[in-house]
């Protein structure tokens, strides 16, 4: 699967166990998940958090 890549102006070649899922879709998640990782990591550098607790919203609040 291929997905184009506007801001860098490339192809992006994706692997999935989703076969049914194009490669659109694919690409968003992908960038979603990766908004969400960046979150969590500068979290985890603005509190000093080594590590969370637990993984739902109501864990998380608590710690923070």
């Amino acid at each position: 699967m291929a997905v184009w890549d506007e801001q860098n102006q490339q192809v992006i070649e994706l692997i999935t166990n989703h076969p049914r899922w194009t490669a659109n879709t694919i690409g968003q998640l992908y960038k979603s998940r990766w908004q969400i990782e960046i979150f969590f990591r500068e979290i985890k550098q603005l509190l000093h958090i080594k590590s969370f607790i637990g993984t739902t919203e109501n864990a998380v609040m608590i710690q923070i």
